[in-house]
């Protein structure tokens, strides 16, 4: 067995790192591979001797010594330090055991940043902006779901662990209260079981709260289309606000980025205003508040909608009117029908109002996110507003939910943009966009469209 995160989830290139590693082989060694259009090796490390240290509470810094749910000390993880990798990007450091005589007792799969155990993910900063486009990777949500050995919190036996999707009730935790989950603990992108592994992907077996199942394939993506992009994480956003975005044209979030703070919601209000632009390709967005109790510790405070500034504020739609499905309980395959063709995010895709494209790869679920409209005044639809969507939202594609027997609300996905300030804001509106990049060229060139416009 061996696990381990890095503390710092997003250092600047060249600059300090500090692995945190628990093995029970004698020795271990450390490849870190940066994940692009597959996984190119960047360094490695000489053996390093190895120590097994207990698995703390899911809300603890694992790398300090904590008291476990029996009152029991716990020695902290032990740390390794490294210089990052001197070129920016996404990167999984590969754990690779050994035994004493200096041979590998493990054989990592390489072709991959996924891993249940023995990989770690984290981002390198550039030390200067060096692109126009920063693509955001959603930490907190990885960390909402991480169950890290995939043993659920058990209250009768005291043992397992907990997500932000299982958490105690404060009088089942001896010794207190469970306030949340933490950033240092192995896990968060790679490394560790998701609470929701059986909810599988029939298209994709790998994990959805990972990094490879959204935000890996469309970083692949970008990279064999040529595109400068810069990375960072949740945390980024969260600690630095507005002058983390403020050097970009655009910021890019994909996939399931679920989980959001109220400095994150500020940093991107003001970037937009400040006439920055924002493309959301990803579904469920900013579904839920979440405050952190101190550096590494956050937890969930309820729905953004039940505030007095609905997600709609920021990406136009909400889950509200949109919704989930299981694609083993709702086959019937879901795409986005053309409104408003002339719009420039349709530029070069030969699509005419009333076309439909992305059905054939299920473009639409298995979360989607919509603004509310007038089903009977028939297309092309424009928003209330009575849900929180912005004036001036355009709706540019329909996806209906409701043939296929699932959704929420207004039951529709809706692709759509606005502008505020001096900003424009895209959304796609559904977590299985990337399943378009490389097989709908429709879903392609709206894509380099928006990036192309916006950054």
């Amino acid at each position: 067995m061996i696990r381990g995160y890095v503390e710092q989830p997003s250092p600047l290139a060249g600059h300090p790192l500090t692995l945190r590693v628990s093995t029970d082989a004698p020795r271990f060694r450390v490849e870190f591979h940066r994940c692009g259009d597959g996984l190119v090796l960047s360094e490695k490390s000489p053996w390093l001797p190895g120590v097994h240290a207990p698995a703390h509470l899911p809300s603890h810094d694992w790398g300090r010594p904590g008291v476990g749910l029996r009152g029991e000390p716990l020695a902290p993880w032990p740390a390794y330090r490294f210089p990052a990798p001197e070129e920016p990007g996404v990167y999984v450091a590969v754990l690779v055991e050994g035994d004493d005589d200096g041979e590998d007792l493990s054989e990592p799969d390489r072709t991959t940043a996924d891993a249940r155990e023995g990989k770690a993910l984290f981002v390198v900063r550039p030390p200067a902006p060096a692109a126009p486009v920063l693509y955001k990777l959603p930490l907190l949500t990885y960390h909402a779901y991480n169950l890290i050995d995939g043993r659920p919190y058990d209250p009768e036996t005291v043992q397992g662990h907990w997500c932000l999707y299982n958490l105690p009730r404060p009088e089942e935790v001896p010794g207190g209260r469970a306030p949340g989950v933490g950033l240092h603990r192995p896990g968060g992108g790679t490394g560790a079981t998701p609470y929701d592994v059986s909810n599988f992907d029939p298209f994709d077996p790998t994990p959805r709260q990972t990094y490879v199942h959204w935000d890996g394939r469309f970083a692949a993506w970008l990279e064999r289309q040529g595109y400068a992009v810069d990375y960072c994480t949740d945390l980024d956003l969260h600690r630095l606000g507005r002058e983390l975005l403020r050097p970009y044209r655009l910021l890019v979030s994909a996939g399931h980025d679920e989980y959001w703070s109220d400095e994150m919601r500020a940093a991107v209000k003001g970037h937009v205003a400040d006439g920055g632009n924002a493309a959301f390709f990803g579904g469920n967005t900013c579904w839920w508040r979440v405050v952190f109790q101190d550096e590494l510790t956050f937890s969930r405070v309820g729905f953004w909608h039940e505030t007095d500034t609905p997600e709609n504020t920021m990406i136009g739609v909400s889950f509200r009117n949109g919704g989930e499905r299981d694609r083993d309980e709702h086959p019937i395959p879901v795409g986005f029908r053309v409104q408003h063709a002339g719009h420039w995010a349709y530029a070069g895709t030969g699509l005419a109002d009333g076309d439909v494209f992305g059905r054939e790869e299920y473009l639409v679920g298995y979360e989607c996110d919509g603004a509310e409209f007038d089903r009977q005044a028939g297309p092309p639809y424009s928003p209330t507003g009575a849900d929180g969507t912005p004036d001036g939202f355009t709706i540019l594609a329909v996806g209906d939910t409701r043939p296929s027997g699932w959704g929420f609300g207004n039951a529709a996905a809706t692709m759509g943009v606005f502008t505020r300030g001096g900003g424009t804001v895209f959304t796609g509106a559904t977590t299985d966009w990337v399943r378009g990049l490389g097989s709908s060229p429709a879903v392609e060139q709206i894509t380099r469209n928006v990036l192309d416009r916006l950054g």
